[in-house]
C-alpha cells in the first residue's frame, strides 16, 4: 500500500502551516427540546426575555459558539409551575440614611415673644355704655352713645338706671325698689306708645256695655231682627294721650261701613248732628276724651240700626289717631239679619 502512505504524507505537509483551529461563524436557531408531556401544555406568554443560544451545540464539527450572559427563558413547564411563597427572594429596601442629630438647644414649637399679640375687637357702643354706667361713670356712658340716633340715645339712657339697679335689687323682698323700677319702665313705655302701631284687641257684639272691659257679649250665632238696635264694642291699644296744659286729650276718628253678601255697600242712618232719617254709605264720628291723667285703656262703642232686608252682612270699622295720624282697620265682622 505504498500509494496510501504517499497521500497521507502529502496531506500532512499541506496542512502543517495552517492553524490548529478553524473558526467558523455561524448563527444557529435554537431548537427547543420538549418532552411529550410538555407538548400538551399551552405556550408560555411572549412577555418574557428572548431565548438565549448559550450552550447550544453546533451542527458542524469544529464550530465555536460564543458564550452569552443572557438569562435563559423559562420553559413552558417552569412558567406554569407555581413557586412556593417561602422560596421567593424578596429584595430588602436599602436602609435610610442616618439622621445627624442637631447640636445645641431645641428651638421649641413657637418661641415666646416672637408672635404679635392679637388686636382686641372693638366694643359695641351699647356694651361700653352699660359697662361705664355700672362702674359709676355716667358721663362715659353718654359719650359711648353719641354714635346712636337721638331717639335711641334717649331710650337707652332711660333703661340704664333700670338695668343697673335691677341687676342687684331684691325683687322678691323689696317692694319699694320694685315700685321705683316699675315707674321707670312705665316712663320708657310712654315714650314708645306714640310710635307704636295701633292694634284692635277686642271686637264683638254686645247686649250692654258699662265701660272698658265691662260688657255683656251677644252670642255669635244669634241673628238680629230688621231695624234692631245693635252694639259693636272694640278695645284699642297703643293710643296715646296728648298733654294739653294740665289735661290730657285722647282723640280718635272712626269710619264704619256695612256690606251685604254681594259686597255692596249698605247705607246707614247718619248719627247726630245730621238730620233725622238721613242715610249715608259710610258713617263717620269722633270720640274725644279729656282726662287729668294719660289713658292706658281705651274702648269704642258704636250703636247702629240693622238693615231692613234679611240676609248676611259684614261690618268694618277704621280708627285714626288724631294726634299722630296712625290708622288701624278691623277685619270684617259677620252678622245675620233674619226675617220678621
Amino acid at each position: 500500500m505504498p500509494g496510501r502512505w504517499f497521500l497521507a504524507v502529502s496531506y500532512a505537509v499541506l496542512t502543517l502551516p495552517l492553524s490548529a483551529c478553524w473558526h467558523v461563524q455561524a448563527t444557529m436557531q435554537p431548537r427547543e427540546e420538549t418532552s411529550p408531556r410538555a407538548r400538551t401544555l399551552p405556550a408560555a406568554p411572549s412577555e418574557g426575555p428572548p431565548p438565549s443560544s448559550f450552550a447550544i451545540l453546533p451542527r458542524v464539527p469544529g464550530t465555536v459558539v460564543r458564550e452569552k450572559t443572557l438569562a435563559t427563558a423559562p420553559t413552558p413547564r417552569e412558567a406554569h409551575t407555581p413557586v412556593p411563597a417561602d422560596t421567593k427572594r424578596v429584595q430588602k429596601p436599602a436602609p435610610p440614611n442616618p439622621v445627624t442629630p442637631l447640636t445645641g438647644e431645641s428651638p421649641g414649637l413657637f418661641p415666646v415673644g416672637t408672635l404679635p399679640s392679637a388686636l382686641p375687637l372693638p366694643e359695641a357702643p351699647l356694651v361700653a355704655a352699660v359697662r361705664a354706667y355700672s362702674e359709676g361713670r355716667p358721663e362715659k356712658a353718654l359719650e359711648m352713645l353719641r354714635t346712636l340716633d337721638k331717639p335711641n340715645q334717649e331710650f337707652v339712657l332711660a333703661l340704664l338706671p333700670v338695668l343697673a339697679r335691677g341687676a342687684t335689687a331684691d325683687l322678691h323682698n323689696d317692694p319699694t325698689t320694685t315700685t321705683v323700677l316699675l315707674d321707670q319702665l312705665e316712663s320708657v313705655v310712654a315714650r314708645l306708645v306714640p310710635q307704636a302701631q295701633l292694634r284692635i284687641e277686642k271686637l264683638c257684639f254686645c247686649r250692654d256695655v258699662f265701660g272698658f272691659g265691662r260688657f255683656i257679649p251677644r252670642p255669635d250665632n244669634e241673628p238680629f231682627k230688621p231695624n234692631e238696635r245693635a252694639n259693636l264694642y272694640l278695645e284699642l291699644k297703643n293710643l296715646g294721650s296728648r298733654p294739653s296744659d294740665r289735661e290730657f286729650i285722647t282723640h280718635v276718628h272712626a269710619a264704619v261701613e256695612i256690606r251685604d253678601a254681594h259686597q255692596r255697600v249698605v247705607e246707614q242712618l247718619a248719627p247726630p248732628p245730621a238730620e233725622p232719617n238721613t242715610r249715608v254709605p259710610v258713617v263717620r264720628f269722633d270720640r274725644r276724651l279729656v282726662t287729668h291723667t294719660p289713658l292706658h285703656d281705651f274702648h269704642v262703642l258704636y250703636s247702629y240700626t240693622t238693615p231692613r232686608t234679611p240676609g248676611v252682612y259684614t261690618i268694618t270699622i277704621e280708627l285714626r289717631d288724631a294726634a299722630t295720624g296712625r290708622t288701624v282697620k278691623s277685619p270684617p265682622l259677620q252678622f245675620y239679619v233674619a226675617g220678621s
